[in-house]
């Protein structure tokens, strides 16, 4: 190999090292963005965890306000449905009481001292 080859293959591999030094600066530089980047990215997932964690507790707090409602008014409806049948249960006895009543009155009207005469 003479001196001249030498010289531009050695010039060659300057090239080289430069250009892959040059390559590295710039992928060093798109890592150090990507860096931001997800650091920044992480910081918006941090805060939607955050928000859905609060909007989870106001919604968990909500429905249980709802069961506790649906637990008083199923207590109430119970308790509407028992007066109710207390209710049917004495207009029962009230018509039966009733109709003793009318035929105690019936008799009365109709009995021998009432009879239709001629």
């Amino acid at each position: 190999m003479t001196l001249e080859e030498m010289d531009k293959k050695i010039e060659f591999i300057l090239e080289m090292q430069a250009q892959f030094e040059a390559n590295l600066a710039r992928s060093e530089a798109n890592i150090n963005n990507l860096r931001v980047s997800v650091a920044d990215l992480a910081g918006v997932v941090r805060e939607s965890i955050k928000l859905s964690d609060d909007r989870f507790t106001r919604l968990d707090d909500r429905l249980t306000n709802l069961a506790e409602a649906q637990k008083a008014a199923n207590e109430r409806s119970a308790r509407f449905d028992q007066k109710m049948m207390e209710v049917a249960e004495l207009q029962k006895v009230t018509g039966e009481r009733l109709n003793a009543l009318i035929s105690v009155v019936e008799r009365h009207i109709s009995g021998p001292d009432h009879a239709a005469r001629p």
